[in-house]
C-alpha cells in the first residue's frame, strides 16, 4: 500500500482521520504542522520520514520546549489568548496547506462510499475549516 515517499497532506489526513489533533505549532526541521497524538507532540511527517530507511528519529517537542522561530514565520496571538502566554509560530503558507487539505477531504467525501469514513472526512474538513478561519481572525 505504502510505496515510495508519501506526500505530507496524506500523511496528516490519515493521522486527522486516526484521531490526532493538530496543533498551531510548526515543526522547526520541516515546517509542517505539529499533532498531538495519544499525548505526545510531534510532527507526523517527520515521524512518517524516520519510518523510512536512512532517516533521522522524528523529533518530539516537549509542551513547555518552544522551537526556534524561523525569519518565514510570522508569530499571531488569538484575541482569546491570555497576555502572558507565547503565541504560536505561524508559516506565511500554513492557509494554503489548509485550503489544500480541506480541498482533498472534500474529494475523498465526494467520492467515498463508505457514510462513516465519508462522516471523518466531514469532520476532517470541519476541524480544518475551524483552524483557517482561526489564523484569518
Amino acid at each position: 500500500m505504502n510505496s515510495g515517499v508519501r506526500k505530507p497532506d496524506d500523511i496528516m489526513a490519515e493521522y486527522l482521520l486516526g484521531g490526532a489533533k493538530m496543533l498551531a505549532d510548526l515543526c522547526p526541521k520541516c515546517g509542517a504542522p505539529m499533532f498531538e497524538v495519544k499525548g505526545k507532540r510531534m510532527c507526523v511527517v517527520c515521524a512518517e520520514a524516520a519510518a523510512a530507511p536512512q532517516t533521522e528519529v522524528p523529533k518530539v517537542v516537549a509542551a513547555d520546549g518552544s522551537p526556534p522561530v524561523p525569519e518565514n514565520i510570522r508569530v499571531i496571538t488569538p484575541k482569546y489568548a491570555k497576555a502572558q502566554t507565547t503565541p504560536a509560530p505561524v508559516s506565511g503558507d500554513i492557509s494554503a496547506r489548509l485550503d489544500s487539505l480541506i480541498l482533498q477531504f472534500c474529494t475523498r467525501a465526494e467520492t467515498e462510499p463508505e457514510p462513516t469514513r465519508c462522516l471523518s472526512y466531514m469532520e476532517c474538513i470541519r476541524t480544518a475549516a475551524e483552524a483557517r478561519t482561526m489564523l484569518n481572525r
